[in-house]
């Protein structure tokens, strides 16, 4: 997640935060949920070490567009995203801005998951 604010990683990072905010008092429609993923999908691949979290964004924006939804399994998604979206936060060629907000990227996520 190397360069200017304006690269599509950085914008997509700004976007999902001011989605999520602190993901305790939050209404994101799945339409809205699925569009932030697919974007995701779209920033992420050859970015180095994102590439353990685009299966599971994958894996997420798949589960919800069958509007079949299970609880569990969008949790568990979660979780593992904010587990590897902290692990990123920690590279050494992340810089300390971009650090920060995967961290509150990390936390929003996590509790997110506590509303499922």
């Amino acid at each position: 997640m190397e360069g200017t604010e304006t690269t599509l990683e950085h914008r997509m990072l700004n976007d999902t935060l001011g989605a999520l905010g602190d993901g305790h008092h939050m209404n994101l429609p799945v339409e809205q949920g699925i569009l932030l993923l697919e974007g995701w999908m779209n920033a992420l691949p050859g970015d180095v070490g994102a590439e353990r979290i685009l299966a599971e964004v994958e894996a997420l924006r798949d589960h919800l567009k069958t509007g079949h939804y299970d609880s569990e399994k969008i949790r568990h998604l979660l979780l593992s995203m904010a587990s590897h979206t902290l692990s990123l936060s920690h590279e050494p060629s992340v810089g300390d801005t971009t650090a920060q907000q995967l961290k509150q990227l990390a936390n929003a996520l996590r509790n997110f998951t506590s509303q499922l």
